[in-house]
C-alpha cells in the first residue's frame, strides 16, 4: 500500500508534519510527501503522477478528512463483492468529524443521498487507477474539479457509493458560513458553466 501526501501552499506544520510520517516508510507501506504549485488539481495531478504503476485504485481525500482504521480493508471488501459492476469511480458515505448534533447528522445524511442520486462527491473519491491516471484533473480549475473528474471517468464505468461508516470530514466550512448559505454556493458553483469556474478562485477557510 501506499500513502501520497501532497503539500499544496499551507501556511501551517503541514509540510514538517508530512516528512515525519514519510520517514515512517517500511517494506509494507510506503508513504511519500510531496509539494505541487497552488491549486488543488494541480495537486490531485502530482499524486496521480507520483503512484505506482502497478496501483489498481486510488483514493482522493480532502486533508480535513479522516479516515477510521477499518475504513481500506472495508473499501477493499465493498470493490471485490461488486467487482463485475464494470466500476470506474466513485465515493463513500461521509460523516461529520466532532460534532454530535442532530441536524447536522441529518444535514450529511442529506448530502450523502444528494451525492448518490446526482453521482458526485463530497471529500472523497475514489477511482480505478488506469482510468483516473489517463483523466487527470483539469489544472485550472480550484474547486469543483471532482466533478468533471467523475463525469470524465464515467465514460469508461460505472459510478458507485459505498456506504461507509469510517469515513468523517471537518465541518469547520459549515460552521463559518452557515449551513444553508454554504450548501447553496456549492449548488450555485457546482451549476456555473465551465468558463466561469475557470475564471473563480476557491475561499480558504481555515
Amino acid at each position: 500500500m501506499e500513502i501520497i501526501i501532497v503539500e499544496n501552499g499551507s501556511t501551517d506544520e503541514t509540510w514538517a508534519i508530512a516528512e515525519r510520517y514519510a520517514a515512517l516508510s517500511d517494506g509494507n507501506l510506503s508513504i511519500r510527501a510531496l509539494q505541487s504549485e497552488k491549486g488543488v488539481s494541480k495537486a490531485k495531478n502530482v499524486g496521480l503522477a507520483a503512484m505506482s504503476v502497478h496501483s489498481d485504485w486510488v483514493i482522493f481525500c480532502d486533508a480535513d478528512t479522516q479516515l477510521a482504521p477499518k475504513a481500506l480493508r472495508q473499501f477493499n471488501r465493498w470493490i471485490n463483492q461488486h467487482g463485475s459492476e464494470s466500476l470506474a469511480v466513485g465515493t463513500t458515505r461521509v460523516r461529520p468529524l466532532s460534532v454530535n448534533r442532530v441536524y447536522v447528522r441529518l444535514w450529511f445524511r442529506a448530502y450523502d443521498l444528494i451525492h448518490r442520486l446526482t453521482r458526485s462527491s463530497y471529500s472523497i473519491q475514489l477511482a480505478r487507477s488506469p482510468i483516473a491516471r489517463g483523466i487527470g484533473f483539469r489544472p485550472e480549475l480550484s474547486f469543483a474539479e471532482d466533478l468533471t473528474f467523475i463525469s470524465e471517468c464515467r465514460r469508461y464505468g460505472r459510478f458507485f457509493y459505498i456506504p461507509s461508516d469510517q469515513v468523517a470530514t471537518s465541518t469547520r466550512r459549515f460552521e463559518a458560513q452557515g449551513y444553508l448559505k454554504q450548501s447553496l454556493k456549492w449548488l450555485f458553483e457546482a451549476l456555473m458553466p465551465m468558463r466561469m469556474k475557470l475564471k473563480r478562485g476557491y475561499d480558504v477557510i481555515r
